[in-house]
């Protein structure tokens, strides 16, 4: 489907959405359409939650939309967070590049 389709960096509708920070996209992509790409990384091994976390189109990181994406997207794909803390668990047994969660910022809740 078009949902479905890339671009030459491996982004999906969705980490577009995530990238410009569109959470009313994020929001329609998640739950019509049962969370197309959640858990497809891009190019840069990156989901579309990384994608969010790391956009410089978020102007405010205490919104009650900003949540409600990152939760949505939690909620639709555990995994991510699961995966993480296996990732970070087993730092000293891989490179840094089979374990992009490992590099993840800790965030204080309400810092931007």
């Amino acid at each position: 489907t078009t949902l479905d389709a890339v671009d030459r960096e491996g982004n999906t509708a969705l980490h577009c959405a995530c990238l410009g920070a569109e959470f009313d996209t994020i929001a329609l992509l998640l739950d019509k359409y049962d969370a197309v790409s959640v858990s497809k990384r891009n190019a840069q091994k990156k989901l579309p939650i990384d994608i969010l976390w790391d956009s410089n189109a978020v102007q405010n990181r205490e919104s009650v939309k900003y949540t409600e994406s990152i939760f949505h997207l939690l909620k639709a794909y555990p995994e991510t967070v699961m995966s993480c803390n296996v990732n970070l668990n087993m730092k000293h047994q891989a490179k840094s590049e089979d374990f992009p969660c490992q590099n993840v910022k800790k965030r204080k809740l309400g810092a931007a």
